[in-house]
């Protein structure tokens, strides 16, 4: 069972949509009004969330010490770009800049390191994009690609490892697979494919400092449904949904995933009588037997918790603690939440 925290928003704005989560319960996000947009950092231990970014900025990783990556637009304004930024404390932001040739660029995680992973290209939040690792040493470089001709990089561990997802050569289709990525691997093979659970695309979305990688990958040839997965380091092990394929809902996506392999994302429940399909959070955990089990996270709340809709789960540490994009139903607000589970509260450990 999980407390859940309102973790509210800016001042100023109406809403706030996580991405990120350290072990010391810290938060990095954005917050929002109509098109405006701020990135934000909740401290957990103030309970408090403050502007990170400023005006049209966007938080989507956080590190150990509270660094926040994510984008910004920059001077000059004569025609506005936004470039992948890193924000600390509310009291500086870095323009990380973008790839050569390219106009565009975010930034999606950060590790203990201070090594940045994220993206740039033509346009913003665009497919036809390269992904790089950007550092106070190297700059921002490009990673490469599994043989086609864009990938973009989501996450970083403290080691070094990339995923994201990539191009496939293709003359006919478009094919699209996950990746890991070695910065530190001697030799030319960088870049390994972590395949599909079947079909053509597959998307790693979250690593851990095992190098599992969690995403979502279509599971058959001409269908479009995707499921969850976790790569082991061997194979690419398929989820599940709590959905039904008879109904339309049999999808899930893995956003998050710890060093003790629990994952979190989001997942659609079936249609009853005169419910729609949901899109809910969900926590996957293997259990004593062995095997995994996805759990609807609106399950496992009390108190405070049930007057929310938890709808996904972006990221969890490896306290246990969840954050999570939720509607207020008593406001219709969408919110910022994080879930902590029953027991000791969080050591800070690595």
């Amino acid at each position: 069972m999980y407390t859940l925290e309102d973790l509210g928003t800016i001042k100023g704005m109406e809403a706030s949509q996580p991405a990120a989560l350290n072990n010391l319960g810290h938060v990095a996000g954005t917050a929002y009004k109509g098109q405006e947009t701020c990135a934000f950092h909740y401290d957990y231990s103030k309970k408090f969330m403050q502007d990170a970014g400023g005006t049209n900025s966007r938080g989507f990783g956080i590190n150990y010490t509270g660094m926040i990556v994510g984008d910004s637009f920059f001077p000059p304004a004569m025609e506005p770009k936004s470039h992948a930024a890193l924000f600390k404390g509310g009291e500086f932001v870095v323009d990380l800049g973008v790839l050569k040739g390219q106009a565009f660029s975010r930034a999606n995680g950060i590790n203990a390191m201070g090594q940045v992973v994220g993206y740039s290209g033509l346009t913003r939040d665009g497919d036809d994009s390269h992904a790089f690792m950007w550092s106070n040493q190297t700059g921002m470089i490009d990673i490469g690609t599994l043989g086609g001709a864009y990938a973009q990089a989501n996450a970083i561990n403290d080691a070094g490892a990339i995923t994201g997802a990539s191009d496939l050569p293709s003359m006919s289709t478009k094919i699209t697979h996950a990746f890991i990525y070695c910065s530190q691997c001697m030799g030319s093979v960088r870049m390994r494919d972590l395949g599909v659970l079947g079909g053509n695309s597959s998307y790693g979305m979250a690593i851990n400092n095992s190098n599992h990688v969690a995403g979502y990958s279509t599971i058959k040839p001409n269908d479009n449904r995707v499921h969850a997965f976790l790569h082991d380091g061997n194979k690419m092990i398929d989820l599940g949904s709590l959905g039904s394929k008879r109904w339309g809902s049999d999808e899930s996506a893995a956003l998050g995933v710890n060093n003790l392999d629990q994952v979190v994302g989001y997942t659609y429940l079936a249609a009853l009588a005169d419910m729609p399909i949901q899109q809910v959070g969900f926590v996957w955990h293997k259990g004593a037997n062995g095997k995994g089990q996805m759990i609807n996270l609106n399950k496992l709340l009390y108190g405070e918790g049930k007057n929310y809709l938890v709808f996904s789960a972006t990221a969890i540490n490896d306290n246990g603690q969840i954050v999570a994009g939720a509607y207020d139903m008593r406001t219709g607000r969408a919110r910022a939440v994080l879930l902590t589970p029953e027991g000791p509260a969080p050591t800070g450990s690595r």
